[in-house]
């Protein structure tokens, strides 16, 4: 008895997703074209300044997803010294690296999104880390979600 009860349950989800699918207006941002309005003080990518680095490593030890790990790295003139890469995969951009690092060597970029077609373009090493994120191929339609008595949520040029 209890098997044709579920099997309601799950047509009426389908059925409401199916409603959803077909109304207009949605509210998507289109992305990459669109790119919403982010306030003053969002954490973005981290990125790495070899410069000031002190090789402490308390960077890695503190991030809480393991995204963070010491590579090392033959300097001129100097001995080998670690240095911080990041996995973006990984990375959940709680700030903690940044927090954490007495050098001021970590700081955050305006950048929060970056997308590839490999895992591997998205691990960092000390060199490519030092450079930052890449910036976008092009810059999006900014816009910001306003409330709407009808729809709900949309999103308006911003």
């Amino acid at each position: 008895m209890e098997l044709p009860k579920r099997v309601v349950h799950h047509i009426e989800a389908l059925l409401t997703g199916a409603k959803y699918l077909v109304v207009k207006p949605r509210m998507t941002v289109m992305y990459p074209e669109e790119a919403q309005i982010l306030p003053e003080g969002y954490r973005g990518m981290p990125k790495f300044n070899r410069e000031k680095c002190r090789s402490c490593s308390l960077c890695a030890r503190i991030c809480p997803a393991n995204a963070i790990k010491m590579y090392t790295v033959e300097v001129e003139g100097e001995k080998k010294k670690k240095y911080p890469g990041i996995n973006y995969n990984r990375c959940i951009f709680c700030g903690f690296c940044v927090d954490i690092c007495p050098a001021g060597a970590l700081e955050f970029t305006d950048i929060h999104d970056y997308a590839s077609y490999s895992l591997e373009d998205l691990v960092f090493k000390p060199d490519r880390f030092a450079e930052g994120p890449p910036p976008r191929p092009f810059k999006p339609k900014l816009v910001k979600p306003m409330l709407d008595e009808e729809v709900g949520l949309k999103y308006v040029p911003g």
